[in-house]
């Protein structure tokens, strides 16, 4: 009698395709394949369209969204940027190379001065106690 649409969300794991989630919305289902793709721990993220008729009994599965897969584009164009770009998680990539050695060292030189300080600190500490625990038994 009708006909029933699911979208499923599978990644890529290794060589391996594993079915992440199923949505019965397409955006949700497109959001969620631009999030996994953006996990380091993920190769690959895809949303697959899946018409079930209840008449027949078959279904009709359509992939919709894949970031495994690279635009066509005629020879002689240069290639254009896809209209669903994923989204990425973590930190921007940063100039790598540039001045590292001098950021360590500084790096290095506070943590130095801030386990000096917290030494010296303690030892002011347990000295100052014990100098005013003689004072206050003298009277």
């Amino acid at each position: 009698m009708s006909k029933e649409t699911t979208y499923e969300v599978l990644s890529l794991k290794g060589d391996e395709w594993q079915t992440d989630t199923i949505y019965s919305d397409r955006d949700e289902a497109i959001e969620a394949a631009r999030n996994l793709h953006g996990d380091p721990h993920i190769d690959g993220a895809k949303v697959i369209s899946e018409v079930y008729d209840d008449k027949t009994g078959g279904s009709k599965e359509t992939t919709i969204f894949n970031t495994t897969t690279k635009i066509k584009t005629k020879q002689g164009q240069p290639e254009s940027k896809a209209d669903i770009t994923p989204r990425r998680r973590g930190r921007p990539p940063s100039d790598k190379g540039k001045n590292t050695g001098r950021k360590d060292l500084l790096v290095a030189v506070k943590a130095a001065f801030w386990l000096l300080l917290i030494l010296i600190g303690g030892l002011g500490a347990l000295y100052g106690f014990e100098g005013l625990n003689n004072f206050l038994n003298k009277f």
